[in-house]
């Protein structure tokens, strides 16, 4: 199957994922006895409703509290700090992930890794509740506050924090794949012959091996950034930033009823911020290719 009809199968595909899981609080309920109910048409009706008001625009309002607004007055700023998290903990923890990982994949470091490891292997939720615990231990100690622990106005916004928290678990993810491809890589036949040569070991290792372990590092793009777009969602939430995520959380839900049309827009919204994040790796791995091509 050629890429250009993957894509034209893709695009459908994706949008019918958002549409069925934006149904689920509706069409899968719990009784007051505590059974599962499945209400299909209602989550049909759902879906019927957002098509028609694309069309008369009611599929872009939404209740906030008692109020009415416009999804696309709040969604603005909220994108693009959901899209800065997302670009930055890509490119950040993606260059971490190479160098680091190459580091460790030719020394023998045996503690530094165990601990990378190990932090690797905790949740999401715990790796920030761990850090906010650090600077408010640190604050008590000393007096000093290194970064806002959350967003409680607009004053004081948690902006370091959290991006610390969204690049551990990609730079983390990273170091790991790279290890192994750069140890496999480099017993590798022409590696050897490189040495034979007498080639210095730091060209070798970068401009013999590292191209070699990129393409498996593109390959892994789409997890990382599902990885990634996974952990907005964690951070978001506890640390109050105002993204499409908080956005989702807080409106999707009313006084009244489930807004549908919030869940829709913003997991649109989502993908779109995936696209992006995705490309400008892609950007950033050809470049870095370009650079230490032989």
């Amino acid at each position: 199957m050629s890429k250009s009809t993957q894509l034209a199968l893709m695009v459908p595909g994706m949008l019918l994922f958002v549409f069925v899981f934006a149904m689920m609080p509706v069409v899968i309920q719990l009784d007051s006895d505590g059974s599962l109910q499945f209400s299909l048409g209602q989550g049909i009706q759902y879906l019927k409703d957002y098509l028609i008001g694309i069309g008369n625009g009611e599929s872009f309002l939404f209740d906030s509290g008692r109020n009415e607004y416009s999804f696309w007055d709040w969604a603005e700023k909220n994108f693009f700090t959901s899209l800065f998290y997302v670009v930055a903990a890509s490119l950040i923890g993606t260059t971490i992930g190479i160098f680091v990982g190459i580091y460790f994949a030719v020394t023998k470091i045996r503690l530094v890794r165990s601990i990378v490891d190990f932090i690797g292997s905790l949740p999401d939720f715990i790796i920030v509740l761990l850090l906010q615990f650090i600077v408010v231990l640190i604050f008590k100690k000393t007096g000093i506050l290194l970064f806002e622990v959350a967003t409680l106005n607009t004053d004081k916004i948690a902006v370091m924090l959290p991006l610390i928290a969204m690049v551990i678990i990609p730079a983390i993810y990273m170091i790991r794949n790279v290890v192994v491809q750069m140890q496999l890589t480099l017993k590798e036949d022409y590696i050897g012959t490189a040495k034979a040569r007498g080639l210095s070991k730091t060209y070798i290792i970068f401009y013999h091996a590292l191209p070699n372990v990129l393409p498996f590092i593109k390959s892994d793009l789409h997890k990382l950034i599902g990885i990634i777009m996974g952990n907005l969602f964690i951070v978001e939430y506890l640390f109050n930033n105002k993204g499409i995520a908080m956005l989702i959380f807080n409106n999707a839900f009313t006084y009244y009823s489930y807004q549908y049309d919030v869940v829709v827009n913003g997991m649109l919204l989502f993908l779109l911020i995936y696209g992006i994040g995705y490309i400008v790796l892609r950007m950033f791995l050809f470049a870095l290719g370009k650079v230490f091509q032989r």
